[in-house]
Parts: structure tokens; sequence; C-alpha cells
């Protein structure tokens, strides 16, 4: 019975989020992040229904191809709608995304209206059938599993890719990426990866590895893992650049210049405007505001975001976040050395809202840790 507790774990989670969901904010990722955990609840029902209703059997092996197929579109349009930089919203274009459906629904409605016998033999009898119809719907289910697994690898590969460059643009428009970066989300799909191939592993060796504890517990297992990251975290997520959109023009890395051709920005408006950048930081103290945003430092140097992303991009040839961490950075320096401040209080007085981003940002700048740096004799820094 312990696939039972596992899967009703699962659903019990999934369920819960989503009765409250509707006490949340208003935000444009709150339909795909109910329509994902409507796929994961829906798809860890399994065992429940083998267990006590069995006459459900076949509508929900019928169902499969579907939730499997819609699971895939639905992760992608909740992740689309955190990392957007406008607000989220359907397009005539995402319509392509549910092209597998009618495939996945005509399969479905075949094995529903497989007689009993028939729907036994494809699924659940060692020795087949001999009837044509059968092979037919067998070749067809086992083309729906791999068409998926490609499906499934393809978008996977873009979710990854598209998460890296979201994270390129949030150092444009932020000084901390708290609760921005995303890194969950990247956890799961890599986990939803691992999934996909330990299930291939166990519907291909049954129970041979079960001595090292491979078995379809192991995958429902899996699934209450991946409720409750989704859960846990998407709960309370909010998109990225809600209310803070990037400016109109932002450089990437590998081509800085050409994302502003058409500026009419010259090289000795851009030094002025590094000036007034850097006058913010040495006299102001911009840098020590745990929320700072371009939008803010824009203000306070007032000139517009994308001026400001530009001179950071071409006359200082860095990004917002690591001009005002590299700031942040330079203070704790000074702070470790001359007084015996806790690290937590300095990354604290410095603008760091967090231990951990103080011990990331201090470690890029210096490759060493505070502690470290603190222990470190004057003469060698």
């Amino acid at each position: 019975m312990s696939e039972v507790f596992l899967a009703t774990l699962a659903l019990a989670v999934a369920g819960f989020t989503l009765l409250l969901m509707p006490l949340q904010m208003p935000s444009p990722s709150k339909r795909p992040f109910m329509l994902v955990l409507f796929c994961l609840g829906m798809l860890s029902t399994g065992p429940i229904i083998f267990a006590f209703v069995p006459w459900l059997i076949q509508l929900y092996i019928s169902l499969l191809p579907l939730l499997f197929f819609l699971l895939l579109p639905s992760l992608w349009f909740y992740h689309a709608s955190l990392i957007s930089e406008h607000q989220w919203r359907w397009t005539s274009a995402l319509w392509a995304h549910f092209l597998p459906l009618p495939f996945a629904g005509m399969l479905g409605c075949a094995i529903f209206f497989l007689p009993s016998p028939s729907f036994i033999a494809l699924f659940f009898s060692e020795q087949g059938s001999d009837e044509r119809y059968i092979h037919l719907l067998s070749g067809a289910f086992f083309a729906a599993v791999l068409i998926w697994c490609v499906l499934s690898c393809i978008y996977v590969v873009m979710l990854l890719k598209r998460t890296v460059k979201y994270r390129r643009q949030l150092k444009n428009v932020f000084s901390n990426e708290q609760g921005k970066s995303l890194r969950w989300f990247s956890g799961v799909t890599l986990l939803v990866v691992f999934s996909w191939v330990y299930s291939l592993i166990v519907l291909a060796l049954e129970d041979r590895l079960k001595f090292i504890g491979v078995s379809e517990n192991g995958v429902l297992v899996l699934v209450v893992i991946i409720v409750w990251v989704m859960c846990a975290n998407g709960l309370g997520q909010r998109p990225g650049f809600e209310n803070n959109p990037p400016p109109a023009t932002v450089a990437t890395e590998q081509q800085p210049k050409k994302a502003y051709e058409r500026s009419a920005l010259t090289d000795s408006d851009l030094a002025a405007i590094a000036e007034k950048l850097n006058q913010a930081i040495t006299s102001e103290k911009a840098h020590l505001d745990p929320d700072l945003t371009l939008a803010k430092l824009a203000a306070m140097v007032h000139k517009p975001s994308q001026y400001v992303s530009q001179t950071l991009s071409q006359q200082l040839g860095t990004t917002f976040f690591d001009f005002i961490n590299g700031a942040r950075i330079d203070d704790a320096k000074q702070m470790l050395v001359d007084t015996d401040e806790s690290v937590l209080d300095i990354a604290l007085t410095t603008g760091f809202n967090s231990r951990s981003s103080f011990y990331k940002a201090f470690k890029q700048f210096t490759s060493v840790t505070p502690s470290q740096y603190r222990k470190t004799p004057v003469t060698q820094l």
C-alpha cells in the first residue's frame, strides 16, 4: 500500500495548493501554474485508481496520453509567465504547443472504447493478441511514448536555455536575484528528466533492479518530490520582472555594442553618465539599498533606464548587478579588515539581504571567502 500512500500524498499536496490559489494575488502565472498542478495531480492518481476504483482503470489509462502531452506546454507557459519582460498574455502562436493533442486525444479515445478483453490483452497480458487492431494500437501507443520523449528533451533544453538568458537579463535590472532566479524551476526540470529516465528503466527491466531500490515506488517518490517542490516554490513565486521591466534595449555579452547602434548618446554623454553613477555610489551610497533596481538608480542620476544600462555596458563594461555588488564588496572588504563585526552583520550593512548571496558575491569578486579574507595579513591584501 506504499504506492497508494505516495500517490495520495502527491494528490493531497497538489489539491491543497490548488485550493489556496484563489487566495493569492492576481498574477499572469496563476492559470499556467494551476494547469501544471492539475496534470501532475491527475497523473499521480494511478495507484489510487488501481487499488480502490478498478472500474476507472481504462478511463485513467486512456487519459494518460492527453495528460502527458498537456504537461509539457503547461510547464512552458508557466515558465514564460515568470520570465516575461512584460505581463504575459496568451497569443495565437501558443496554440502550436497543442499540435500533438489531437493525436493524443484520438489515441485515448481508441483505448477507452476498446472491449475489455482487448484492453486487458493490450496492457496487462503477457501473451498479447492476434488482432490486427490491437497491434496497430500498440504501435500507436509506443509511437506516442517516443514522440513524448523527444518533445520532452526539446522542451527541457529550451527551458534551460531560456532560463540562462533570463538570469542574464536579471543582472541588468536588479542588484540581487533573491526570489527571482528560478533555480528551483531548473531543478524541477532536471528532476522531470531524471524521473522520465528512471521510469523507462523500471518499465524495461521491471523488478530486476529491485534489489538496489529501483522500482515503481521510486517513480512515485520522484513524483511526490516534483509536486512538493513545485507547490512549495510556485505558490509564492511572482514574475521576475513584475513592476520592473528591463530597459527597451539591453546589450548581450556577445554583442554589447550592436544593441545600442541607434542610440543618440555620444562618448562624452556616456562618460558624463558614468561619472554620475560613480557619484551615486561614492557620495549617496546607493548600493547600500538592498532593494536597489536599475529604475531606482536611474531616478537618482536623473537619466532614463536605457541610458544607464547603455553606460554600464559600453562605458563601464559591466552589468547593473556586478556594478552594485562590486561596490558592496569593496565596502565589505574594508569592514572585514577594520572591524570585528560578524560576517552576517557586514553582509546586511553593505546591502546584501542574505548570508548566502554575500558569500557568493564575495567569492566571485575576490576568489576567497569573507573569513579567509579577514585572516589574510594586511600586507597580502
